[in-house]
C-alpha cells in the first residue's frame, strides 16, 4: 500500500514539473537513473535546477557575471546527489563552482553567503572553487579545489526553478 502510495505521490509531481516546464517552451524529455533531466538550448534539469556548463574559459568574476546575465548564478553543490550529478554530466574537466575564499582568507562561502565548512586546498592566493573530474591537465586531482581566480576556466550555472516560475 505504502509503495502504490509513493508512486502515485511521484507521478503526480512529475506530472506538475511537466506542466510547469512547458511554462519555459518546449523541451524534450530524458529519463536517466530513474531521475527526470530536462535538456533545453544547453541547460539541464535536475531536481529542481536549471544547470549550465560553458564550453567557453573565463575567470571566476566574468563567469558568475555569465551566469547572473542568464538569470542563474554559480552552482551551489549542496550534497553528495547533486555532486555526482555534476560528476556525470560534467566531468572530463574543471569547471569553477560558487565557492569563494576572497572576502576571508579559509573562510569559504557560496555565491548564495552560506558558509561551506571544508577548505578545498587552502592556497593563499587561491580564492576560487573549482570541481576537478579527470582533467588532463591535472591528471591527479579529483574533487573540489581552490584555483587563482584569474585563470579561464570552464564554469557551472544553476538557476532554480522556484526561480523561474511566477505565483
Amino acid at each position: 500500500q505504502q509503495l502504490i502510495f509513493h508512486n502515485e505521490n511521484l507521478t503526480n509531481e512529475r506530472e506538475q514539473l511537466k506542466n510547469e516546464l512547458q511554462i519555459l517552451g518546449k523541451v524534450s524529455l530524458l529519463y536517466l537513473t530513474a531521475e527526470l533531466v530536462v535538456f533545453t538550448d544547453g541547460w539541464i534539469y535536475y531536481q529542481s535546477s536549471f544547470y549550465y556548463m560553458s564550453n567557453e574559459t573565463r575567470s571566476w568574476t566574468e563567469s558568475r557575471r555569465y551566469c547572473k546575465e542568464s538569470g542563474a548564478d554559480l552552482i551551489i553543490i549542496n550534497n553528495r546527489e547533486e555532486n555526482d550529478f555534476v560528476k556525470k554530466m560534467f566531468g572530463g574537466t574543471s569547471a569553477y563552482i560558487g565557492l569563494t575564499d576572497s572576502d576571508v582568507e579559509a573562510r569559504w562561502k557560496w555565491v548564495d553567503v552560506s558558509y561551506h565548512t571544508e577548505k578545498p586546498n587552502g592556497y593563499i592566493k587561491e580564492n576560487c572553487g573549482v570541481v576537478v573530474d579527470n582533467d588532463p591537465r591535472w591528471p591527479t586531482l579529483f574533487g573540489w579545489h581552490d584555483v587563482l581566480c584569474n585563470r579561464d576556466l570552464q564554469w557551472i550555472c544553476e538557476k532554480r526553478i522556484s526561480q523561474l516560475i511566477l505565483p
